[in-house]
Order: structure tokens, then sequence, then C-alpha cells
């Protein structure tokens, strides 16, 4: 039981359940508010298209920018679930370099079996994050400080294992499995995803903006008329975006990618149809209310570390699978994209609260708005001030989008 649910119900009219006019006159105004960002983003795009014209505007380019940047978009996700709890989780990057360095280390070096690698990879993950939540939760430790803190050692836990030198296959070592890293491989971007999944998954996804307009319907709108409005918008939706070349998109989608659709879906649906999930972010809402209604903040706090550490560490599986190698920091300069990732899913389709599909746009927008920069001729070095730039701005309208819903 959340945090709302404890407070007792008010008597309403019984046909108060579709909403006054005014309440659903809100409800569209709220959803033109949580586009505006959005919007911003797609007219940034479009200048690209204009200025650099096929350089911009090419799927297997912008697809390549997402299979690259997967590892920040999983760690996107790692501190989305702290976030929502009302924590920051300073230690995912590091905790994704380890992994890195493990997954590839204990097969070349040690010559573990895979499977044991990989289940010591996430095993670490479990116990990084516990590790956390121990020292938030139960030691209340600062947040801040207990994970800058764990993130420095477990970043120089990699250092200690690989002493200090980047880890490569060479002659006399054994060999990444074929089907983890190399051509043809879960890291290439070469190896597609089956199509057919991404197609069930949009029509899934069609169905629920369905849906999700059919509630918005006006009290003065007749359920019918409004029915086929809601589908109207489905469809001009789809149309607009098979004319953006929808089946090219689907059919550049590499199985890194795949991998990170599936966990964010899992991700997506214990956060928002979970018992978990409302517990979670009746913690992050008010923790003394959620105390008062059932919930246990601690707890529901410590796992939210736990499953960031488990993201961390599969950020650091699919880091190695890419570049087959496990270099010295080599996730350490994915925070910052990561947490501007997060926070960017709260004034992206939403305002102020933090969701996961968000956080996947607002990553994917925020690496292609560098990269057309960079296309552009801005020197590279120029990212992380878009990135700080961006996650500055994005904290800023979230605050103003609270202020104005509370």
């Amino acid at each position: 039981m959340s945090a709302t649910e404890a407070v007792p119900a008010t008597p309403v009219n019984p046909d108060s359940k579709r909403g006054s006019s005014a309440q659903r006159q809100f409800d569209l105004t709220k959803l033109l508010g949580a586009s505006i960002t959005f919007i911003a983003f797609l007219v940034v795009f479009l200048i690209y298209t204009i200025w650099l014209g096929g350089k911009f505007a090419s799927t297997d380019a912008r697809a390549l920018d997402i299979h690259q940047n997967t590892p920040v978009l999983l760690l996107g996700l790692a501190v989305l679930v702290t976030l929502i709890a009302g924590q920051f989780d300073l230690s995912v990057a590091s905790m994704a370099t380890l992994s890195a360095f493990l997954v590839i280390g204990l097969k070349l070096n040690q010559d573990w079996p895979f499977a044991l690698v990989l289940a010591v990879c996430l095993l670490v993950g479990v116990v990084g994050g516990a590790v956390n939540g121990f020292l938030v939760v139960k030691l209340r430790v600062n947040t801040f400080i207990a994970t800058l803190g764990t993130g420095g050692v477990f970043l120089g836990l990699s250092a200690v294992y690989s002493k200090g030198t980047q880890i490569v296959a060479g002659a006399g070592q054994a060999e990444l499995p074929s089907w983890f890293s190399g051509a043809n491989s879960l890291g290439s971007l070469g190896e597609k995803f089956p199509a057919v999944l991404v197609w069930v998954g949009l029509g899934a996804a069609a169905v629920m903006v369905f849906l999700a307009f059919r509630r918005m319907r006006p009290a003065r709108t007749e359920e019918r008329r409004w029915d086929i409005i809601s589908g109207a918008v489905v469809v001009v939706i789809a149309a607009i975006l098979f004319a953006l070349g929808l089946s090219n998109w689907v059919n550049a989608i590499s199985w890194t990618m795949g991998v990170l659709l599936i966990v964010a879906l899992v991700v997506w649906l214990l956060l928002d149809y979970t018992t978990y999930g409302r517990y979670l972010r009746a913690t992050g809402s008010n923790a003394e209310a959620a105390t008062l209604a059932g919930v246990n903040p601690g707890k529901e706090t410590f796992k939210a570390f736990v499953l960031g550490g488990v993201l961390a560490a599969l950020a650091g599986i699919l880091l190695g699978a890419n570049q087959g190698t496990a270099s010295p920091g080599a996730a350490t300069s994915f925070l910052l994209p990561a947490f501007a990732a997060a926070f960017l899913s709260t004034v992206i389709l939403s305002t102020g609260r933090f969701h996961v599909w968000g956080t996947l746009i607002g990553g994917t927008f925020l690496v292609w708005v560098s990269q057309g920069l960079i296309v552009g001729g801005v020197p590279f070095t120029w990212t992380e001030v878009v990135n700080g730039l961006v996650l500055i701005l994005a904290v800023a309208f979230s605050s103003v989008f609270k202020r104005r819903t509370t």
C-alpha cells in the first residue's frame, strides 16, 4: 500500500470516475507540457538534418551511436532506480569498470567457464549494491560520501586485478566465446536482434498509447467518438514513424541494443506494475508518509541499491562485449551522461517523474546532440560540456514542473 492509499477516501459522486471536464482539460494540458522537451530535441535534430544532410540523418550512423552507448544507457537505468528512492549512486560507473575487467580477465587470464564468469560479475554487482545499501540505510552514511567511497574501492579493485594495465587477448591465452565478442556476436553491430520481437513490442506500445489517450476522454465527449479519435491519433503517430523510416530502425537494432530493450522492459514492469515499484516511489516521495502507510523505506532503498549494482555490472559486461578488451577507467566517463539521461526522463514525456523510457530516450537524444555537433565540425572535447549543460537544464526544468504541480 502506497502513501496515497493510506489516506481515507473522500466521498465523491459516482460519475466522477470519468473525471470532470476541467480535470480532463488539465490532463491534456499536462500532456502538452510534458512533450515540450521532446519536441525541442526533435527541432534540434531537424536543424541538424537541414545543416548536415545525410551525414547526420543516417539510420546506420545513429544506430551505431546507440549501440556504442548501450552501457551508458544501462547506467542511466542503474542511477534511475536509486534516484526514485531519493538517493544518489555515484559508484555505478566504477562498478561497470570492475565488471568489464572481470568479464574479460576471468576468461582470458584465468580461463574460467564463461557461465561462471557472468555469474561472478553479476554477483559482484549484487555485493557492491548491498554494501552501498548497508552504508546508506543501516549506518546512515550520506549517500554521496558512501557511494563516492565505494566507487573508489571498485575502481581500485579493478586496477589491482589488472595491475593497472589493459587486458587484451594475446598468444597463449584463452579466447572469449565467439557469441560474446567479435564478429557476429553479442557485441557486434552487425548481429541483428530478431525484428519480429521488436514489431511485437511496438504493437504492444501502440495499444498502450491508445489506452492512455482513451483515459483522457473529456466528460462531454462520447466514449465511442473518443475511441475513434484515440485510434486516429495512434494511426497518425504510426504513419509519421513509418515515414521517418521505422522499418529501417527496426532492422538496425543489434543484439546489444536488444538486450538493453529487454532489460528496460523488465525494469519498467518492476517499477510501474509491482508492489515494490509503488513502495519505492512512495519512499522517494515521502519516506515518513510511506512509513505510516506500512512501507519500510530502508528495505526498499536497500533493494534499489542492489538492483542498481546489478544493472551497473551488466553495463560492464556489455562494455566488455562491445570492446573485447578492458581498459583502466573504461566506464568512469559514463557517470555524467548516465545521470543526465535519468534526469532527462523527468522532462521527456513527463512532468517531474523519473521513468524508464524517458531515460532511454533522453540518453539517446543526448548522444545524438553531441554527435551532431561533432559531425558538424565541433571538437569532441565539447561533449562533456554538452552533457553537463543538459544535466543542469534537465534538473532545472524538473524542479520547475514539480513546483507547478505541488
